[in-house]
Formats: C-alpha cells, structure tokens, sequence
C-alpha cells in the first residue's frame, strides 16, 4: 500500500492516507474528518514513498492524535501544529522532533 499526503490547496492543514493510486488516496482524504469540509477538486495528494511502511493492514490514515503515528508525522513529514501553544508543546510526545518547538525553545 502506497502512502499519499492529502491536503486542500494553499492550505495548511493536511493528512497521510493509505491507498494503490492517487485517485483512490483522494477519495480516502475526502472523508477524512481533516478534510471532510474540503470540494473534493481542491484536494491535492502527492506521494510520501517514506510513510509505506506504517502501512497497517485495514489502516486509511495516519492518526494525529494517535501518540505513535504523531510522533511518525513530525519526524518523517514534518508536520507540526498549526496554532503553537507552549502548555500544549510542552506535553505533545513528538515535540523533540518538531522544528517548531525547536524555535520556541530557542
């Protein structure tokens, strides 16, 4: 299974879903409660050949709030939050890996 990073154009917010092809990563990340809200034509999906291996039989998407899969989207996407609040930061299990929290710290 291939991995896609889904996202709404020109927007920050975005996902890694799980799918054979673009058109199906797509499909997936339309129902995504990250992207649920988005037309199905402004979302974009472009291959992470580096997430394939998180691949889970039966799994869609990789989990934000799930502690493991965070830590993976930091770490080998480079996402990060899109409002940085330091209380937050300070308890987030990815946050040695966030460049974000980096700057902040600094």
């Amino acid at each position: 299974m291939k991995a896609w990073v889904a996202r709404e154009k020109d927007e920050f917010r975005s996902t890694v879903v799980f799918a054979e092809t673009a058109g199906k990563a797509k499909s997936i990340a339309f129902g995504t409660e990250c992207l649920e809200d988005v037309p199905f034509c402004r979302i974009q999906v472009r291959r992470v050949p580096e997430m394939d291996k998180y691949y889970e039989d039966g799994k869609t998407e990789m989990e934000w709030n799930n502690p493991q899969d965070r830590i993976v989207l930091v770490k080998e996407c480079g996402f990060y939050c899109e409002y940085i609040e330091m209380s937050e930061c300070e308890n987030c299990q990815a946050k040695e890996f966030c460049s974000e929290w980096e700057e902040m710290e600094e």
